[in-house]
């Protein structure tokens, strides 16, 4: 099997799913906020994924439990696997990142203090 999936920036969206088939879920992950002042929530999954920069900046907002928010601003050809409280920003507002995570997740949300 091929599919090729065409992201039209005529559609900047802020999630737009590729694959969704089986277990995994694939797709191209835009933030809307430009910066961390405009972001106030985090939210975690029941299991870990995974973000790969295609273009632009994304900065990640992390969380371990009770510890301190940390800023991680993604790279070219560096994956992160995350498994803990998180959103983002894109300050220039131009990233794109691409997003693997397992179908039927389930989501928390909670509050940026």
């Amino acid at each position: 099997m091929v599919k090729k999936v065409v992201f039209s920036e005529a559609e900047r969206v802020r999630w737009q799913v590729a694959f969704d088939e089986g277990n995994w879920l694939l797709g191209i992950y835009r933030p809307e906020f430009g910066s961390r002042e405009e972001v106030k929530e985090l939210e975690k999954h029941d299991a870990p994924e995974l973000f790969l920069l295609l273009e632009g900046r994304v900065v990640l907002l992390l969380q371990e439990e009770e510890e301190e928010v940390k800023e991680l601003e993604l790279r070219a050809g560096e994956a992160v696997i995350l498994d803990c409280w998180h959103n983002a920003y894109s300050p220039d507002r131009s990233g794109q990142a691409l997003v693997v995570e397992r179908t039927g997740v389930r989501t928390e949300f909670k509050p940026l203090a």
